[in-house]
């Protein structure tokens, strides 16, 4: 893919290079007035990036109202990533989903929202009275999650034809991409715009063996995690808007609302730069990349206990889900392996999950390699557990309470086992990845209590319980 030559510029980057070189007397914040005052003790570790942390000073723009270096940083990406709007976000991808919600829905209106979607799309659906059609694409006979299926869509939005859109998540955490470019078509024959969290996929797109970005699929709105596969620094993001079924105006009001009236000018200088070097060497980088991980996975088939979980449909080749079954859970797995200094992004009842960027080194693939090896020896040595699957899901269904009748009604905390045929009160979410198992105004079931009881007695953390004692709680309604 060649780049065009102003994609070599990083007009926010260097605004700030310009106006360090050219202040020579600081009276503005922040008051550590780039670094004069500092602790000692970690100033050798912050310093440099402190010379960088402005704020609104000079030619250095406004993030909420940008027309300088600011807003000619977001037009490089969104010509970049296929965009008619770029917004920077430092707030997370959890900003951009609070506002493209928010700028959808006001209270009462529908809204078609994937069930695995991140807990941020149902703190936005909260703030927005908004009232959710939960969709499910169901698990397949190994319990991986399946792709969406694009009739089950069209039925979901023949019934509501009051929805005000769709909000779905490709990929998953764990590498499954979504029929985007299907399901955007069935969205806006029925005249709604598709909203969709790409927090996992700010990659894709840029080069051949990946899989197309949400933007080329056709979607309205794609929010990206910049800094998750990509190289920008945490809590910086990129919203991505297309056509005119989103008011691009009122996104902007919203995220005004929602994110930070000082800006962090690093994190947005590192999305310049992060698009700079997308656009320079991102489709060499990950060419290379995935060669190395081609090699990789063909150096591991030979293990003997330990396999990697492919999920149904297309996946991101990024991400490397691994299993040793026989009772062993991911949570071991990552437990061992952090034993041994290699630490992984999240594990569940059944696996393990390896994130792999540009920043993954030929070293880092030769120490996982040897570390999976030696894994693969301890693997029958565990203690074996009992495996614990998430319950079964209707393809759609809506809550038995709203989100404004939540509110209104009185909540007491339940002892987990006592609480079958009880409303939940919040949501109940194994974390990572974030993805609720039970919804505000949800019926708990005996079979979803029970997966609770699973993953937490394999070790796994479970946002919306707390423990009074050796007695895990929730919050419930009657």
């Amino acid at each position: 893919m060649k780049h065009k030559p102003e994609q070599e510029k990083a007009p926010l980057f260097d605004a700030l290079l310009a106006h360090r070189q050219r202040s020579c007397a600081n009276f503005h914040v922040p008051g550590h007035k780039q670094g004069s005052a500092f602790d000692e003790k970690s100033k050798s570790w912050f310093s440099p990036l402190l010379e960088l942390d402005l704020t609104e000073v000079g030619e250095l723009d406004d993030l909420h109202d940008a027309t300088g270096v600011i807003q000619d940083a977001e037009l490089l990406a969104a010509d970049l990533f296929r965009a008619d709007r770029t917004f920077f976000l430092v707030g997370g991808t959890t900003a951009g989903n609070l506002a493209s919600v928010l700028a959808l829905c006001r209270p009462g209106e529908t809204l078609i929202v994937g069930r695995n979607c991140h807990q941020s799309v149902f703190h936005a659906c909260m703030l927005a009275g908004a009232l959710p059609v939960y969709l499910s694409a169901g698990v397949d006979d190994d319990g991986q999650e399946r792709p969406l299926d694009p009739e089950v869509l069209e039925q979901v939005l023949r019934l509501h034809p009051d929805a005000k859109g769709v909000v779905l998540t490709s990929p998953t955490y764990w590498g499954l991409v979504q029929p985007v470019a299907e399901l955007a078509k069935v969205c806006h024959r029925y005249g709604v715009p598709l909203v969709v969290d790409e927090a996992h996929g700010a990659h894709l797109g840029f080069a051949p063996g990946l899989p197309p970005s949400a933007m080329d699929g056709g979607v309205d709105v794609s929010i990206q995690s910049t800094h998750k596969m990509l190289s920008s620094m945490t809590m910086s993001s990129m919203m991505h808007l297309k056509g005119s079924r989103i008011n691009a105006d009122e996104v902007a009001h919203w995220l005004k609302v929602i994110q930070s009236s000082s800006p962090s000018y690093p994190l947005m200088a590192s999305l310049d730069v992060t698009r700079r070097m997308m656009a320079t060497k991102g489709e060499a980088a990950l060419v290379e990349l995935l060669s190395r991980l081609q090699d990789f996975r063909g150096n591991i088939k030979a293990l003997r206990h330990l396999s990697e979980r492919r999920p149904p449909g297309l996946r991101d080749p990024l991400k490397l889900s691994l299993t040793a079954g026989q009772g062993v859970t991911g949570y071991q797995l990552s437990e061992w392996l952090a034993s041994q200094g290699v630490y992984t992004e999240m594990a569940d009842h059944e696996a393990v999950l390896f994130v792999f960027t540009m920043g993954t080194t030929p070293t880092d693939l030769v120490r996982l390699t040897e570390a999976l090896r030696r894994l693969d020896k301890v693997v029958p040595l565990l203690p074996k557990t009992k495996p614990g699957h998430p319950p079964s899901l209707p393809q759609w269904r809506k809550a038995d309470l709203s989100w404004a009748q939540l509110r209104r009604r009185p909540k007491r905390r339940v002892p987990l086992q006592q609480a079958v045929g009880m409303i939940a009160a919040e949501m109940i979410v194994p974390y990572p990845p974030g993805v609720p198992l039970v919804l505000p105004g949800e019926r708990l079931t005996e079979a979803g209590i029970d997966y609770i009881t699973d993953v937490i007695h394999a070790g796994g953390r479970v946002r919306g319980i707390r423990h009074e004692g050796e007695v895990p709680t929730l919050t419930a309604i009657e």
